[in-house]
């Protein structure tokens, strides 16, 4: 049911980067979908009469990024398999934040009245969630692990990202540095890029007084792409068009509030592929050319 609702509230809207899927904890693969679901979704001009039920298996729980449940019971299951993350599982309500109560009914068995309580539940709180990914206020990949990494200049500023990541429930290492003290940038910029190059971290974070000393050293690491981005527009269009997988950004440039939202439209965003990844590759054969 709910896989059908949110389809449905981005049937005209792209979500780029996001897949909806859905599957039952003791469902029968292949079966159909009950008769009650299918008249409450009827009711919302939804046809899910092809709709082939899944059941909840390793793929899918490695693969999720967010995994939503409709009670703490159903949580609680999932909580005990080795591989979901406690980061990334909760009940819908809980993850919403509305409500001290976080069991959305189960209907299974009962009264159409009872499903069409649930369903008006279930759409109401989806509304909100579709709202966090439109707002961005969801980063797409919450699970990526994120290197971050500053020089002596940047070291406030880098406190205030690694809340920011925090905040939005994000894996990160602190590469360092770790005080105001004077040190060498470059050595900061290389922990970092190597780390994202060594596919130990899926992106890196990196700060500086004005971010172009870190963005030169990092970029001297092979397969690293590190922008410098001072502005949430930049942020983007290095994402989506250079498939940047490295951050510089300047403390003495930019301040504490618009470094927070470059830093989640960089990470909210995919890159576009298509003619972008010729490009990319061509700077591939500039680095291996370089190295022969």
């Amino acid at each position: 049911m709910a896989e059908h609702l949110l389809r449905d509230m981005f049937k005209n809207r792209k979500i780029k980067g996001w897949k909806i899927k859905s599957a039952g904890i003791s469902a029968l693969p292949g079966g159909k979908i009950s008769s009650e679901t299918l008249q409450v979704l009827k009711d919302e001009k939804i046809d899910a009469k092809n709709h082939k039920v899944t059941k909840i298996n390793k793929e899918l729980l490695v693969e999720a990024d967010i995994i939503l449940t409709m009670t703490e019971a159903h949580k609680r299951y999932l909580k005990k398999r080795e591989e979901v993350s406690a980061k990334k599982l909760f009940t819908l309500k809980e993850f919403i934040k509305e409500s001290e109560d976080l069991d959305i009914l189960d209907p299974y068995g009962q009264s159409l009245e009872v499903y069409q309580k649930t369903k008006d539940e279930i759409k109401k709180y989806l509304e909100e969630f579709k709202n966090k990914i439109i707002n961005k206020e969801i980063l797409r990949g919450d699970m990526m692990k994120i290197a971050i990494g500053s020089d002596h200049a940047g070291y406030q500023l880098k406190e205030e990202i690694k809340s920011l990541l925090e905040e939005k429930g994000l894996f990160y290492q602190d590469m360092g540095t770790d005080s105001e003290d004077s040190v060498d940038y470059p050595d900061f910029a290389y922990k970092v890029a190597k780390g994202v190059a060594d596919n130990n971290f899926d992106k890196g974070i990196l700060i500086c007084g004005t971010g172009i000393g870190m963005s030169i050293a990092a970029n001297k690491v092979k397969g690293v792409r590190a922008a410098l981005c001072h502005n949430v527009f930049s942020a983007k269009a290095t994402r989506n068009h250079n498939d940047s997988n490295v951050l510089t950004m300047g403390s003495r440039v930019v301040a504490k509030g618009l470094a927070r939202e470059i830093v989640k439209a960089w990470l909210g965003e995919e890159f576009d592929g298509g003619r972008h990844q010729r490009r990319i590759d061509k700077i591939s054969d500039i680095e291996k050319e370089m190295k022969d």
